[in-house]
């Protein structure tokens, strides 16, 4: 390479979208040749999902008798000693199967130049062969292609006459079951699904050819959407049947989903901070004149009082005068009290404020966060005078080092949905306990409202799943639900190591269950 800072590398968002969407393998790693990262066609060839690979040893996905050569190379590229720019290779798909690859890199630099790992390209070659004939060449781009795409062809009638490996591994048929039965069979019916495989008849029968997404049930019932590119075969100028090329879309929409969500949390922290400083310029601002009300109040009572003695003094005790003036000490009582309140609010918000913007790990007393979150869900109407409350609440809890809006957004999501689920129950009752034992920190919580289906026991805590009715589709008061609440609280959870599970009765109600282990999350 004549100059070898021509590939260095600064990567982008942009960069990793283009990435992930390539038929390319890309992997990024580090010095001691861990993956640090890789893209969606690595994951297919490995047949493993990213966070499976990442972390593990390049070195497993290179055959022994190369690992040394390897090894040798990307040493000399870390120290830019390499003086070629392209390597070829073999590297191990899933099942043992040897692929034949060109390496290109990339040195991936951090803020001061420093090479920090190092990115490689995988793509595939076929080597040339003098007598190369139209049957080798179409070959070696069918063999290109099955390993990741399914490859489906079909007599003019729709009955399928062949089909490649990834079919099989995609649907869980074998192709003894697959083979003569007509494609439509194995076409998701939904109301949608049928809508596209009408469009595509429609647009074969004008245009020879479609492409679009399409949704495949495979034999475990599973809904699998998948890009297909259709095309008709002719021979002798008639159509004697079409071919259809398929890219499982799964891990892309997955990605999109997790991405999706992961945009919705950094907009909701980011609108959180925003409400924090408000709340915070707020609470300030009412302390103030607070302050006078309080101290108008304590004057006031002090100035009757001396008021009564000289009354007592100059006319004598009069019973309906003292009672007048007993009564106004009351009312002068009750604001001082009410003040007294009112700070002790305004005291907690700035508390809670302040925590909320807070991005370090301090020292947590989960007992006294729970505290805080529902003095503040006393706000809510609904919980405050509908709801029947019973709190088990073991104040001397072990500390736990975390962030404040972590817990504090578990606490208040699971709380949310337990009201939301009890909306219109005949029978509403909240059960919060949260207590430890030498190893765990123990929450629970409890409601009597309606109940989770069965059939939605795993999707819960999928992004976007909800069973509540959105914003511009509920009817009246009626809670409304983005499908963002729980999958966050599992997210947020994820950093401590700590558990949650659930069990759910319909028309008896749920109960959330949290495991936070005390010895991980020690400073």
């Amino acid at each position: 390479m004549n100059n070898i800072k021509d590939s260095y590398l600064r990567k982008s968002s942009v960069f990793w979208d283009y990435i992930d969407i390539s038929k390319d393998v890309f992997i990024e790693i580090d010095r001691d040749l861990d993956i640090v990262d890789c893209n969606l066609a690595f994951c297919e060839l490995k047949n493993r999902s990213r966070q499976h690979l990442t972390g593990r040893s390049i070195l497993e996905s290179i055959p022994q008798k190369d690992r040394e050569k390897f090894k040798k190379n990307i040493d000399q590229i870390f120290n830019l000693k390499n003086k070629e720019e392209i390597f070829k290779l073999t590297i191990l798909g899933k099942k043992g199967i040897v692929k034949k690859v060109m390496m290109k890199f990339n040195l991936v630099v951090d803020e001061t130049n420093s090479v920090d790992c190092v990115f490689l390209k995988f793509s595939t070659y076929v080597e040339r062969i003098n007598d190369s004939k139209l049957g080798t060449l179409f070959q070696s781009i069918y063999n290109s292609l099955s390993e990741q795409y399914t490859i489906l062809a079909t007599r003019k009638d729709g009955r399928i006459n062949h089909i490649n490996s990834k079919v099989v591994d995609l649907l869980g048929y074998s192709e003894s079951e697959l083979i003569n039965k007509n494609v439509v069979e194995f076409y998701a019916d939904t109301p949608e699904n049928r809508k596209a495989v009408i469009e595509m008849r429609n647009c074969l029968q004008k245009n020879e050819e479609w492409a679009g997404e399409i949704a495949q049930r495979s034999k475990n019932g599973e809904v699998i959407p998948v890009f297909l590119s259709v095309t008709s075969l002719r021979h002798n100028g008639e159509i004697i049947g079409r071919i259809g090329v398929g890219r499982d879309l799964r891990e892309e929409k997955k990605l999109a989903a997790e991405n999706e969500a992961f945009s919705f949390k950094l907009q909701g922290r980011s609108k959180l901070a925003e409400f924090g400083m408000m709340l915070q310029g707020v609470a300030h601002n009412l302390n103030t004149p607070l302050t006078g009300i309080k101290s108008s109040a304590q004057l006031q009572k002090s100035k009757l009082n001396k008021f009564r003695s000289k009354l007592e003094e100059k006319y004598g005790e009069d019973p309906l005068i003292s009672k007048m003036l007993d009564s106004i000490v009351k009312s002068t009582d009750l604001i001082n009290s009410s003040s007294v309140k009112m700070s002790r609010i305004i005291k907690n918000m700035m508390t809670k404020a302040r925590q909320e913007q807070s991005n370090s790990r301090e020292v947590l007393n989960l007992c006294s966060v729970m505290e805080q979150e529902l003095e503040f869900m006393m706000a809510n109407m609904f919980f405050k005078h509908k709801v029947e409350k019973e709190f088990e609440l073991q104040r001397e809890l072990p500390v736990v080092y975390g962030l404040y809006s972590d817990f504090s957004q578990i606490f208040t999501n699971l709380i949310k949905n337990a009201l939301d689920a009890m909306f219109d129950t005949e029978i509403k009752r909240l059960v919060v306990v949260i207590f430890s034992d030498e190893k765990n920190i123990y929450v629970k919580i409890k409601d009597t409202g309606k109940g989770i289906a069965p059939e939605n026991h795993e999707k819960i805590f999928e992004p976007f799943f909800t069973t509540k009715p959105k914003l511009t589709e509920a009817n009246g008061n009626e809670p409304t639900g983005t499908g963002i609440g729980l999958e966050s609280v599992k997210s947020l959870l994820e950093p401590y190591q700590a558990v949650i599970d659930f069990s759910s009765e319909i028309g008896v109600g749920t109960e959330f269950r949290i495991v936070i282990p005390i010895e991980k999350n020690l400073k």
